[in-house]
């Protein structure tokens, strides 16, 4: 049986975290792993509130699990990770505080996790509906592509596939030079072209488009996310390197995008 893995820590983003995740376990007819990392003066009256969260969202015939560890929470919940299927984690909060207790750990495990991770900001039990939607890179990823699919098909909903066009300042003598407008038309449907081809393993699905727009990839996936269930990236990395840090599309979406992102590392082969 397959395992989703959260990590509470009794914030309202936490607490959100641990209903999508209730939800989903349901779904995918999975185990749920609450696991709160604490110090060890700690107790686990944190992750038996999170459990009544979920007994809430998923009722009590959900298979759930409780632990309370202690040590340092980006490394416990790692260990963790290598025995799940997902991990679900929140996002920081409001303020420079919450930023930086909750945010660390959640972009610590979404640069670094062996498997999927989930972020969620807030969890509104009304939004049940919507595509997914996928960043497609200029060299597209499998894995990335085949996890947005198979996410797309527990939800039995659409596969929306974006791909951004952008096309940095040229800078002169440190700042950006002035050009004049570029009309990005013929870019895009040469893009659109090429990508139809190269994706058609995945445009195949009902439901399923191709979105080509001029613009950053992560102001153009924001705007998508507005109606999707979930936004589904890469994290790219090298093999036997394990990366800290994630690159400012994934970032901006983390903190901004209207519903959870799902960050996928994809290993070079």
């Amino acid at each position: 049986m397959s395992e989703i893995l959260v990590g509470v820590d009794g914030s309202a983003p936490g607490d959100a975290a641990v209903a999508w995740a209730a939800h989903e376990a349901r779904r995918r007819a999975a185990v749920l792993r609450l696991v709160h990392v604490g110090g060890p003066l700690g107790d686990d009256r944190t992750v038996e509130n999170a459990a009544e969260v979920a007994r809430t969202v998923g009722g009590h015939e959900l298979d759930l699990e409780t632990e309370f560890i202690t040590g340092k929470p980006q490394d416990r919940l790692l260990e963790r990770a290598g025995h799940a299927d997902l991990v679900v984690l929140g996002t920081h909060g409001h303020g420079p505080v919450a930023s930086l207790v909750v945010g660390s750990v959640a972009l610590a495990l979404a640069g670094s996790s062996p498997v999927p991770v989930v972020l969620v900001k807030d969890h509104d039990p009304e939004r049940t509906g919507g595509p997914v939607v996928v960043g497609v890179a200029e060299a597209p990823s499998v894995v990335v592509l085949d996890a947005a699919d198979q996410e797309a098909a527990l939800r039995g909903g659409g596969l929306w596939l974006v791909h951004a066009w952008f096309e940095p300042p040229v800078e002169s003598f440190g700042a950006p030079a002035p050009l004049p407008p570029i009309d990005p038309t013929p870019v895009v449907e040469a893009l659109r072209e090429r990508l139809t081809g190269e994706l058609s393993p995945w445009l195949g699905r009902p439901d399923s488009r191709l979105k080509v727009a001029p613009g950053h990839p992560r102001d153009v996936l924001l705007a998508a996310s507005g109606d999707a269930a979930l936004v589904v990236v890469g994290r790219h990395e090298k093999p036997g390197r394990r990366i800290r840090a994630l690159g400012a599309t994934t970032h901006g979406l983390i903190r901004k995008a209207a519903c959870p992102v799902m960050v996928v590392g994809d290993e070079e082969g």
